[in-house]
């Protein structure tokens, strides 16, 4: 059970991915104040809490001062948005991690980063703000992951890749050491990446090849 005394997290938007993150938070000893969201009726049941208010609630600096924040929003172009909200209102973002997942002491991460039940993050890796590590994830020693990146369930990156600002990597895909994944690439489910992949492309295949629209 989490501890009532401990800080109270609000969750930004209340889709399917926010389920995780609110379960998550929870694992990790949180207080759910409850979630934002401009679709959902306000005071609906969620995992967790319920819907407190629209996103422009943050723009009040007394609820903004009072809480912390999350973005929970599987989408990297718009988890981004709502990052720069959080900031915009000069408000706690924070990070959160799964009792599970292991993450080494070397390792850093960035603010409004959730890292998913299972995943593995080694020495010397470092973790951008507002990334999705996801369930089953490996991330090795000295990836660098910028901010806005999602690894999706089981897939795994070898030493030494480096990812830019909000690359998507499928579910089973696997990245060879060293490689470098521009920034907006997408690498489809199960691919298989052995060499850099340029920005705003998406690679799919074993191995992975640039996919013709």
């Amino acid at each position: 059970m989490p501890n009532i005394s401990s800080p109270s997290v609000v969750l930004l938007t209340a889709g399917g991915h926010a389920k995780v993150v609110a379960d998550i938070c929870l694992a990790a000893g949180y207080r759910i104040a409850g979630f934002l969201d401009d679709v959902r009726p306000i005071d609906a049941e969620w995992t967790g809490g319920k819907i407190i208010g629209r996103l422009n609630r943050l723009s009040d600096a007394s609820f903004a001062a009072r809480h912390l924040f999350i973005p929970a929003l599987g989408d990297n172009a718009q988890r981004r948005d709502l990052a720069e909200k959080v900031r915009a209102a000069n408000a706690e973002m924070i990070s959160v991690v799964h009792p599970s997942a292991v993450v080494s002491s070397f390792a850093s991460i960035g603010l409004g980063t959730v890292i998913m039940p299972g995943a593995v993050v080694n020495a010397a890796a470092r973790i951008g703000d507002f990334c999705i590590l996801n369930s089953g994830c490996t991330v090795d020693h000295d990836c660098v992951l910028e901010d806005g990146c999602q690894i999706c369930p089981g897939a795994n990156l070898a030493g030494n890749v480096y990812c830019g600002q909000d690359v998507f990597v499928g579910i089973g895909a696997s990245i060879i050491p060293k490689v470098k994944l521009a920034e907006r690439s997408v690498v489809g489910a199960g691919s298989a990446v052995i060499s850099d992949v340029p920005a705003d492309v998406t690679v799919v295949g074993i191995p992975a090849e640039v996919r013709v629209r």
